[in-house]
């Protein structure tokens, strides 16, 4: 009689690497974005244990893993722009000013080359129960975020409202993975859940005060309702367009420092100063000041609190035209990947990566060692989503065949 049933011990090693599996995901979509709320240090742990899981349950695997994965990652388009632009900065340490943005780079470079493994090891397809943990993370951490801020109404002090307090972190990590959480949820047609789960985050981040969640939400909503149904015009669109930001905004810095060369209105206040830094850099745009020297400048005060923290400006002040352009060319590439994902998951994808740029565009986070922690957490989010294999009810078995459901491969 034919056994549809998996013994519990039939191979030690795969139920080890199932439940390393098991575990890595659970720190990294449950208790990375649960834990940030009451301490903030602790996602610079929690990422890469989580990640160093994920790597130990591939190696003790041998039949969900592609040896493959590795190459076709580093052979995709975003990853080599992506590695050009880091490749950019690091040559562009030998003349940054400062010292202490060459430790800063260390830690950006290794926390980018775990994430890069974890996501290229993780099985080619994710079971449901696995896939689940990441809509239940965002869930529960939007609730947690609602409670504390209701019962303890923080107060921020000025050294929280510079670096972002552990509650507006927490806010911007759930405006970031409730993307792909969504998407899990709505391509097995849990519509409803799918839609609460975008409230809570809503109102969580509108609470917590987190700096730029609510205008990024609103803008992969946007992104979100144009891609429903023509996800591959829309990612082409966006592609297009983030290009154009990140390379047209000195030219829009130039303009406003032109129209108003000394009292600008506050709302261009940024731009109007970076017009005047671009004017008095000259050829210095084409090769920037070196990694880092935006942010230690601000910190060792030779640059004035008006320097603007956009990830654009500090691109341009650091890495110049070189780093721009590869920038650039990296936002495209990812936006056009995205967009050939499956139909029904690609606008959810589309979203959370407008919802990354525009807090990228507008700041403060983007500076911050931490965001770029949670960023490698949502491209684990991304990769882990788009392996899933979606049904919208579980398969059953004839009765009679005298066997118990298999487990849930999906």
């Amino acid at each position: 009689m034919t056994s549809f049933s998996r013994g519990p011990a039939d191979d030690p090693s795969e139920e080890a690497a199932r439940l390393l599996l098991r575990i890595g995901v659970f720190m990294l979509f449950v208790i990375s974005l649960l834990a940030p709320i009451l301490a903030r240090q602790t996602v610079y742990i929690l990422l890469p244990v989580g990640a160093a899981l994920l790597l130990a349950s591939a190696l003790l695997s041998s039949n969900n893993y592609s040896g493959s994965s590795l190459k076709a990652l580093l052979a995709s388009p975003p990853v080599w722009a992506a590695l050009l632009l880091a490749f950019w900065a690091g040559v562009s340490l030998v003349w940054t000013p400062f010292e202490g943005p060459a430790e800063r780079f260390g830690k950006a470079a290794a926390t980018m080359a775990l994430v890069a493994a974890a996501a290229s090891f993780m099985p080619l397809r994710t079971k449901t129960s696995n896939l689940n943990l990441l809509p239940i993370g965002v869930a529960a951490s939007a609730v947690a975020l609602v409670a504390i801020t209701l019962l303890t109404a923080p107060k921020y002090s000025v050294e929280d409202i510079l670096d972002v307090s552990p509650l507006g972190r927490a806010g911007l990590g759930l405006a970031l993975l409730v993307w792909p959480a969504m998407g899990a949820l709505a391509v097995r047609g849990r519509w409803v859940m799918a839609g609460g789960l975008g409230l809570a985050t809503f109102l969580a981040c509108f609470l917590a005060g987190a700096p730029n969640a609510l205008p990024a939400l609103i803008g992969g909503g946007i992104v979100f309702g144009f891609a429903y149904g023509r996800a591959r015009a829309a990612s082409l669109a966006l592609a297009g367009l983030m290009a154009a930001v990140v390379l047209v905004a000195p030219l829009a810095a130039l303009a406003t420092q032109v129209v108003w060369p000394e009292h600008s209105p506050e709302f261009f206040k940024h731009l109007a100063f970076w017009g005047r830094m671009i004017a008095s850099d000259g050829l210095r745009t084409l090769l920037g000041h070196g990694f880092g020297a935006a942010t230690w400048g601000v910190l060792g005060g030779y640059l004035p609190p008006t320097t603007p923290r956009s990830l654009i400006f500090q691109i341009w002040f650091d890495l110049g035209a070189l780093g721009a352009a590869a920038l650039a060319l990296a936002l495209a590439r990812a936006s056009l990947a995205v967009g050939r994902a499956r139909a029904a998951l690609a606008p959810f994808l589309l979203g959370g990566l407008t919802a990354s740029f525009v807090i990228c565009l507008l700041g403060p986070a983007a500076e911050q060692l931490w965001w770029l922690t949670l960023a490698g957490l949502d491209a684990i989010a991304f990769a882990l989503v788009m392996r899933g294999q979606f049904r919208k009810r579980r398969p059953v078995l004839p009765i009679g065949l005298g066997a118990r459901p298999a487990d849930d491969a999906v």
